[in-house]
């Protein structure tokens, strides 16, 4: 690095050229985005480019999966004259609005009889009130119908679609249709919910750009106050916290002015997290600054040090961080890979920053200011006055190094252990009114989130043929054993309100072509030879539910010997993500493997050492099991949010071992004494450690307040790790080095002074 640090100083006007000429570049990016997407739309179903046809639009009343948003009126006599005619008044509201496409309800059922003909569902707002009485009982009695009404009566569930060609956006249209909705249905009706895709997406989205603004300026003020508490002067404060708020700004900019795929996560975590990494390297660089400005150095000189001794251990972070965020390249998915491309990309801007900014501020006239305060670093003298804890850990370092392994390698076999899931609410803030109305369906109707049984039969056989329908009738009771799922629907439920016995199924065969056209063709589409069978499953996780899937198509596979020529299979957006599922540890363990690998050999390499790469892997990997253990103690499961955390965890853990072990090996060309050299290592860097992990504990912590869970959990495991890895660092490095670093041939005298 003595030729950059040389370089810096004969280009020093040029460096300050390029922060202004990079800064207007990032600036550009804010005023004219390449990208405009909200990056919670990036993982939404996208608009299909023609519209429906009107087939289409008739049967997706009947595909509850379909469905945008489900509206839920809640009643304390529901079946009565005021109340369906509030019901029938709120309808009409809701339809009149521009967004709406089609309110499907009760009164649309279609009458299912031989003839086609019968008195109305839901009598009129006239009738006395035994007619709605005799029409409740007609209506829980309606396969379909049925599959509208609350389990105790007292509710209706009305699917809603949404013609998103007219609409703003998925927030405004909640808060527009629930508001005419309850003024629709004034005080006949005791509650109005809203609940589904839509909604759901933009309760997540507004409390996700709330979080967005709120925690980023928590972060920053937090770090920004322990800076000054620990480095007790003004001018060092700013350098210090200038430096990462301006790669985050860089990063931002850029970013948007490149167009990269936004990512939720991405979004709120990464400016936190760079700030946060970016201070951790501009700490280590003006700690070194200051120690130099005391020492009688120019700011010029002192500007040049820093950059020569420590500018090489902020690259190989930096470079050690991205290569654990472009480990997640490896992942299948899509959210997991955006993460961790614009996270790669914004560590080697943030670094870029870091290590212009800091020296370029320090060899100016702000530079003549940057050592006041160092005399009262309460931090420095607390690490000096730990040189007796180090020297117990060194005379205890078998002891040390033994514990130091059993703990990681015991942590490591229970990490084991952690199972996978995805649920909605993890992923909704606790005041979400739509996640409430979600629950309140769940308990009520057995959930509003489906998946289907498909059964396809051979080309030579009729679609009328009764044996099509024995198979349905197996797969709805193979569905009927199962507690976590709920009423299952199908084209036997329907024929089973036509006269005869439900069981007589050639009998039944002979009303298909009495079923309303558009009905029957969803239920039994004869074109493709598929019948389905719809099924309800609440959010309950889909770990509690793979089972399931698993459980009926181990059923599948034993009815087929009974049904030559026949394909039963599941399908829906929960099926695919239980087979997905787990695929997250897949993930999780070729990220962490690919990482781990080319840090090893990146520190090997570097250090001219594999053994001191491989004694770098206790101190690296204690933090990750640590934080796997914490999450298996507390039941927690992995997700999305957690696999994007172990890497930004292993690269933090990383960054504390490089900067420990870049100094130990300067110290140790000073005498070749390995013992005399990690006391001055400790003493040297460990001040800056515990200043890097109390303001990386501060900052990621303040997340620890988010509506999001997702959030939480990230910042959980974050501080977790943190706190874990300088214990590592400072107690477990120090001890291996002690016990396995080879000695040295010959003592040779140090050049530098310090």
């Amino acid at each position: 690095m003595d030729y950059l640090a040389d370089l810096f100083v004969r280009h020093r006007n040029a460096v300050g050229w390029m922060l202004l000429a990079v800064t207007a570049v990032a600036a550009a990016g804010y005023l004219a985005p390449g990208n405009g997407y909200h990056p919670l739309e990036r993982y939404e179903q996208r608009l299909e480019e023609d519209p429906p046809t009107t087939t289409e639009r008739v049967q997706s009343r009947f595909n509850l999966a379909s469905s945008d948003a489900f509206l839920i009126v809640e009643a304390d006599d529901l079946f009565t004259p005021e109340a369906i005619a509030a019901v029938r008044r709120t309808v009409a509201e809701v339809e009149s609005l521009e967004f709406v496409g089609s309110v499907f309800w009760i009164d649309r059922v279609p009458i299912l009889n031989v003839f086609g003909i019968a008195d109305p569902l839901v009598p009129p707002n006239d009738a006395s009130p035994e007619a709605f009485r005799q029409a409740e009982e007609r209506l829980r009695a309606h396969p379909l119908a049925g599959q509208l009404i609350s389990d105790d009566g007292r509710s209706l569930l009305m699917p809603i679609v949404y013609d998103w060609l007219r609409m703003d956006s998925a927030r405004t249209a909640t808060e527009t249709l629930l508001a005419t909705a309850r003024e629709a249905a004034g005080d006949n009706l005791a509650a109005v919910r809203l609940t589904g895709r839509a909604p759901l997406f933009a309760d997540q989205q507004s409390a996700f750009d709330r979080n967005q603004i709120v925690f980023q300026a928590i972060g920053y003020t937090l770090a920004l106050i322990l800076s000054a508490l620990m480095f007790r002067g003004v001018a060092a404060v700013l350098v210090v916290a200038g430096a990462p708020c301006l790669g985050v700004f860089w990063t931002l900019g850029i970013v948007k002015l490149l167009g990269v795929p936004a990512n939720p996560l991405a979004e709120v975590v990464m400016p936190v997290m760079l700030a946060m990494i970016g201070l951790t390297d501009g700490v280590h660089l003006l700690v070194q600054v200051r120690r130099r400005r005391a020492e009688g150095d120019t700011p010029v000189e002192a500007a040049r040090d820093a950059i020569s001794r420590v500018g090489l251990a902020c690259w190989l972070t930096s470079l050690t961080t991205a290569i654990g965020f472009g480990s997640l390249l490896l992942a299948e998915s899509d959210y997991v890979q955006d993460f961790g491309r614009i996270c790669m990309i914004g560590v080697f801007i943030a670094f870029l920053a870091v290590v212009t900014f800091i020296p370029w501020v320090s060899s100016t006239w702000v530079g003549r200011y940057i050592d006041r305060g160092h005399d009262r670093d309460v931090i420095g003298r607390g690490v000096e006055g730990l040189r007796g804890m180090i020297g117990l850990m060194m005379r205890r370092r078998y002891a040390v190094s033994a514990v130091s392994i059993a703990l990681t390698v015991g942590l490591g076999l229970l990490s084991l252990r952690l199972t996978p899931d995805n649920r909605m609410k993890t992923a909704m803030p606790a005041s979400s009114q739509s996640y409430k109305a979600l629950e309140y369906a769940d308990e009520h109707f057995g959930g509003v989130e489906f998946f289907r049984a498909e059964i396809h039969w051979p080309e030579t056989m009729a679609s009328d043929d009764p044996q099509v329908l024995a198979a349905v009738r197996d797969v709805e009771r193979l569905i009927e054993k199962e507690s976590l799922l709920s009423r299952p629907l199908s084209i036997r439920s329907m024929l089973a309100s036509f006269p005869g016995d439900p069981d007589d199924l050639p009998t039944q065969a002979t009303f298909l072509s009495l079923m309303p056209r558009e009905l029957r063709a969803f239920f039994h589409d004869e074109g493709e030879r598929r019948a389905i069978v719809s099924v309800r499953m609440q959010d309950r996780g889909i770990a509690a539910y793979t089972p399931v899937f698993n459980r009926l198509e181990a059923g599948f596979a034993e009815m087929q010997p009974a049904y030559p020529g026949f394909e039963f299979r599941l399908e829906g957006q929960p099926v695919l993500i239980s087979r997905d599922l787990y695929q997250i540890v897949s993930d999780l363990r070729a990220s962490l493997g690919a990482a781990s690998a080319i840090i090893l050999v990146v520190l090997g390499f570097v250090y001219r050492s594999i053994r001191i790469g491989l004694l770098s892997v206790v101190p690296n990997l204690f933090p990750l099991v640590f934080t796997a253990g914490l999450l298996l103690w507390t039941g927690s499961p992995l997700d999305m949010s957690s696999v994007c955390a172990f890497v930004v965890c292993l690269g933090i853990a990383v960054d504390d071992t490089i900067h420990f072990l870049s100094r130990f090996k300067q110290e140790l060309e000073v005498d070749g004494d390995i013992e005399a050299a990690i006391r001055r290592a400790f003493v040297g860097v460990g001040s800056a450690l515990v200043m890097t992990t109390v303001i990386l504990c501060a900052g990621f912590g303040s997340m620890l307040w988010s509506e999001l869970p997702g959030h939480r959990a990230f910042a959980a495991m974050a501080c977790s790790t943190i706190a874990a890895a300088v214990i590592g660092d400072l107690i477990a490095l120090p001890a291996l080095l002690t016990c396995f670093h080879p000695k040295q041939s010959s003592q040779t005298s140090g050049t530098r002074g310090r």
